[in-house]
Order: structure tokens, then sequence, then C-alpha cells
């Protein structure tokens, strides 16, 4: 007959092969949550290794020779040691499958009862170390046989109350799963808890033991059946906030899509205002950690059947049940926002406010892509209006979108048919009067009509034609240049603009090469040109994109210098050939306008940085600008820009009466 302790003895060793097993097969596997990958490895390797200890335990127990004595010490100490390693590697398996970290930054939620976690680890690791000396756990008597020490009931009591904080944060956060991965993941706590008792009150049990190994393999079980769907859920999340991310709310649109429920819906598609601000203040790091908490405030504020996603940088996307509608838009009227400040370690605040965009959805047989387009739309009437806190999405609106899909459709034929052509406005040295140089501006020529930027670069700049935009003025400009040098026509340098989208190509600078190499042309007629912009976040691409076209031999310049918050950074990162003084500067409207431009002009001097002055209309900008020793000017006073045949008709005659 089989005896209770030779289903022990088995229950140890199959446990702990089974943790080995499972321990070998998950560190083989593919897993993008990588971090947990580890920590489930390290856990049921850890058990396996004390659950060989226990099982070594009774295999040796009662033997006198030196060597099994020897070992009865050293598996009875690892065992103590593990029961602790493992209270710790339980605690990092939930904060991870929680909170997705483990640490103790102050931000880090549930970060005392954590911070509790670490001290009872480390005191229960000297407690088992002490004992091995004094006996305060156990003891070995004359024969070889394990004895309980005086305190052997902090054996168990100091993992338990561990293993307790840690379960308390499953409970506090146990929305966030299901309730079998709720029961999974408290059995840590209920398993041992109910063998600890019973092996306290009938000695010489391994229960406790026996339940914890248990245990673990129920949370492998439960890790591999849930890792798939944590998978996918990670897929439609948003990194930095934790909301989901466009491809997650959009399904969940389609998901709607013909049903009756859509319609009980509104889409609030919102930006949260002078957010470059406070990167500028705080920082980067410290602007995606307000971003972060914003989108833990504000999920507070939505129900299971709605959700709140981030759609990039400072906007997100709520879709909210309509009778919900007017208490959601209220709260985006102002949030405080509190965030550790990762380079001083205090806690700050700041008060945010958004700018928002309602489609009231009225109609079940739109994509969840559609719906967006409409809430955008509204965003984007609410953001040229300035005053509006929220625009409603109307026809006219929708009548716009209708226009503009068309328009999309003509441009892309546009750009394949070859119909935006470089006009070019002349860069003129109003000390000598001699053209300098030029920019190449787009022009498109459609429906018999010359269309102006303003029709259709706001269209293209969100999207990739406006990177095709570019090239097709690049690749014309250089054919243009070398039509002239074979006609025998002395050329300035001429610049081009390229978009900032276009420097997310890492083979941009190769590819501008090519262009002009294949055009056959020297490299110092063209000097590449990029408009200045509040994305600090881009200053070290752009730099990497400067650094290249040197290194080619290229010139480069900044254009709209010191419309944005970023200038002065730009400055001291970047290694410009020239900047291009922002319009509004030129206009000398106000005399900060005059003492700005002075400045600008002083510092381009001693950085020996070319200046030149765009948007001059007046005689009176061109003398003030002379006295300020800027002397290239672009503008209408001197000519607006010209066609190929015009320009070429320029060329001939460069110089102009000053």
């Amino acid at each position: 007959m089989i005896d209770a302790f030779s289903i022990q003895i088995s229950f140890l060793i199959y446990e702990a092969v089974f943790c080995l097993l499972a321990a070998l097969v998950y560190a083989a596997s593919t897993d993008k949550l990588k971090l947990r990958k580890r920590i489930v490895v390290g856990l049921n390797i850890a058990c396996s290794a004390m659950l060989v200890c226990e099982y070594s335990f009774y295999a040796y127990k009662g033997s006198k020779t030196p060597l099994d004595v020897a070992i009865m010490y050293i598996v009875n100490a690892a065992v103590y040691y593990l029961i602790i390693i493992l209270m710790f590697f339980y605690a990092m398996l939930i904060s991870v499958r929680l909170f997705e970290r483990f640490d103790l930054k102050k931000d880090m939620p549930c970060r005392k009862r954590i911070i509790a976690v670490y001290i009872i680890a480390i005191v229960g690791i000297a407690l088992v170390t002490i004992s091995q000396f004094n006996g305060i756990y156990y003891y070995f008597d004359e024969n070889n046989v394990y004895q309980r020490g005086p305190l052997f009931s902090l054996a168990t009591l100091v993992p338990t109350l561990g293993t307790i904080l840690v379960a308390s944060m499953v409970i506090q956060f146990r929305e966030k799963m299901s309730l079998s991965q709720l029961f999974v993941l408290i059995s840590y706590l209920i398993f041992p808890l109910a063998g600890g008792v019973i092996q306290v009150l009938f000695y010489g049990n391994s229960l406790l033991n026996i339940c914890i190994g248990l245990s673990v393999l129920l949370m492998f079980f439960e890790n591999v059946v849930n890792k798939e769907k944590e998978v996918i859920k990670a897929s439609k999340t948003e990194v930095r906030t934790g909301l989901a991310n466009e491809h997650g709310y959009i399904e969940w649109l389609n998901s709607m899509k013909g049903k009756r429920d859509l319609m009980d819906y509104a889409v609030v598609f919102f930006d949260l205002r002078k957010f470059s601000d406070i990167n500028r203040s705080y920082g980067i790091e410290n602007g995606n950690r307000v971003l972060a908490a914003f989108g833990n405030i504000m999920i507070k504020y939505i129900n299971k059947d709605e959700i709140l996603g981030r759609q990039f940088g400072n906007q997100f996307v709520a879709i909210v049940r309509k009778h919900n509608l007017d208490a959601f838009l209220k709260v985006l009227k102002q949030i405080d926002v509190s965030f550790t400040d990762i380079l001083t370690g205090q806690e700050a605040q700041v008060s945010l406010s958004a700018r928002a965009g309602v489609y009231m959805i009225d109609r079940t047989d739109l994509a969840g892509e559609d719906i967006l387009v409409f809430a955008g739309q509204a965003l984007s009437t609410a953001k040229a209006k300035k005053a509006d806190d929220v625009v409603w999405l109307t026809q006219e609106i929708i009548d716009s979108i209708a226009d503009q899909k068309k328009l999309e459709s003509e441009i892309r034929n546009g750009l394949i048919n070859n119909e935006f052509r470089p006009f070019y406005q002349p860069k003129v040295n109003s000390s000598t009067g001699m053209m300098c140089g030029a920019e190449a501006l787009s022009r498109w020529y459609h429906n018999g009509e010359v269309l102006a930027p303003g029709r259709y670069i706001p269209i293209m700049e969100p999207t990739d034609a406006i990177c095709k935009l570019d090239f097709c003025i690049l690749k014309a400009t250089c054919e243009d240049i070398a039509k002239w040098l074979k006609e025998g026509i002395r050329v300035p340098q001429i610049s081009v603009n390229i978009s900032r989208r276009n420097l997310d190509d890492p083979n941009i600078v190769k590819n501008i090469d090519e262009v002009v190499t294949g055009a056959g042309i020297p490299k110092d007629l063209i000097e590449i040109e990029v408009t200045e912009n509040k994305d600090e976040a881009a200053i070290s691409v752009l730099k990497n994109f400067v650094d290249s076209l040197h290194e080619l031999g290229y010139k480069a310049s900044i254009d709209d210098f010191g419309s944005a918050s970023s200038s002065l950074m730009l400055l001291r990162e970047i290694n410009f050939d020239t900047l291009k003084i922002d319009k509004g500067f030129v206009d000398l409207a106000k005399q900060k306008d005059l003492a700005i431009l002075t400045h600008i002009a002083k510092i381009g001097k001693e950085l020996h940085v070319d200046i030149v002055a765009e948007g001059v209309e007046h005689k009176e900008q061109i003398k003030t600008l002379d006295n300020l020793g800027v002397n290239v000017i672009q503008g209408f006073y001197f000519d607006r820009p010209l066609s190929h045949d015009d320009m070429t008709e320029r060329l001939k005659s460069p110089v102009y009466d000053v």
C-alpha cells in the first residue's frame, strides 16, 4: 500500500520536473513580453530547485555520514532561501502583470508595498542566514534529524507577510483581469497558506512547498494560455499611455459597423493645447510622463462600453455614449496633472486643456477610418477657429471632407502626371542689385490653372504625398539647372525645400544625392532647406540630416527662423549654413520685431552663418536690413516667383535696380 509519505515525495519530484520543463520550454519560446518571460522562467527554475532540495532533505534524512550531513545542511538552507526568492519573483510577476514595470521610482504604483517586499526579502534572507549559526529556525540533532527552533514560525510568517502585500495589489487592481486570472494569481497566497497551516499543525509534512509548486505551475499555464491574448492586446495598446492605439479603436469601431448601437456613440477627437510648452519647460521625457498621467486621469471618465485612445503626439480619441458626452467635454476644459519630474525627483503639476472635434455618429455603414476622418476634420476646424473649444461636425464640414478627398485623388494623379513644377523666387544682394541665389517653390498646373501651395500643401503635409512633392520639385529643379548650364547660362545656388516628414527616411540624404548627381550638376548649386517647427524631439534627427548633407558637399538652410520655440537650440545643436529670417520679423510692425531681428543678425555674423531676409516688400525694410548688415533679400520688392521661362530670361539679366 502506498503511504502518505510516498505520495508526498512523489509530488515533490514530479512538481520539480514539471517546473523545470516549463522553464525550459518557455525559455525556448518566442515571446514579445520579454520581461514577463524572464520572470516566469526564473520563478519556475527557483521553484524546481526548491522542490528538489525539499526532496533531497527527505532522501538524506537520518543519515550520519559526513557527506550526507553536509548535504542536509545545504539543501535545508536552500529551501528557506528559495522560498524568500520565490516570494520576490511573485512580487515581480504581479507588478509586471498589473503595471508593465517593477521599480522603485516615485511614480511607481503601489511603491510603498513594493519597498516593503524588498525589506521583507532582505530580512527573510538575513534570518535564514543567522539561523544557520544559532538554530533559531531549525537545527539537526545527533541523529541528523531535523528539529524546529524557537522562532520556526517566522520562517513561514516572513514570506507569508510579503505574499499578502503582493496579493493585496492583485485584489486592489482586480478589474484588470478576469475572475480565473484573479484566482490563479491569488492562489500563491491561498494554497501555501492552507498547506502551511496544516504543516505547522502536523509536523513533518511538506504541504506548504507542494502548494507553492502547484501555484507556480498554475501561474505558468495561465500565462501560456493568456499570452497570445495579451500580445494581441499589446498590439492594440499605445505604449506610452497604456490607452488604445489607432489600430485598437479603429477595430473597435469596425466591430460595431452595421449595428444600431453604433449611433448611440459620439467620437471626440481632441488635442492638448500648447503641449510643446511643457516639453520645452520640463523636457521630452517629462512630457511623456505628463501624457501617461493624463491618460490615467481621463480613463476614469470612460465606461467599460466606451474607449479612449491616443492618436499620436498630444492628440487623443474618445468614443463615448452620447448621454455621457457633455460630462466628458466638461472635463476637457481643465485637467490638473501631477507627475514626478525625472530631473529633480520632485512632484510637479501642470494644468491642461483641450480643443475637440465631435462627430455624433448618425450612420451605421461607415468604416472606422471614415468615422475618425469626420471627427478629425471637426478638430481641424476647431484648431483653425482657435477661439472655439469644441467644434461639432456639420454638413459644411462633411462637404469640405468630400472636396478634400477629391482633391487628394487629383493630387495623386498630378504627381504621377508631373503637373507640379518649380517656380523660382530670386534672392538679391541689396548692395549690388545682383541676383545671388533663388528658392524653388512648387506650383500645380491643374485644369488650366496654376495653383499656389496654399491650395494643396495642407492636404499633402499629413501624408507621404509631401515627400513625393519634395523629390518632384528637386528633380525638376536639377533638370532645369542642367538645361541652363548646357545653354551657357550662369546659375546661382538654388535652395530646394525638404519637409520634416521626409527625414523619417534613413536613406533621405542618399536619395537626394542620387537625384543631383544623376542630373550631372555641381552639388554647390543645390542648397537643401528645411522649415523650423516646434518638434523638439526631431532635433537629433535634423542634426544627423544636416551633418550627412555636409559630408556629401551640400549646404543646408533653416527656413522661417525664429517662428518656433526651439530656434536657439537649433543654432546650438546644428551647423546650418544659412538662416532665413521669418517674414514676421521682417515686417517690422513692432519695435520688438526690430530688436529680435537685430539680435538674429548679430548672432548670425558671430556664428559665420549667412542670413537671408524673406518676405521683403518695401524700400524701408531694405534700408533697415542694410543697417543691420543683412544684404541678401528675397521677396516681392525685387521679384515674385518666376516660371521656368521667366527665370531663364532673368538669369540672362541678373541685375536689379536697387
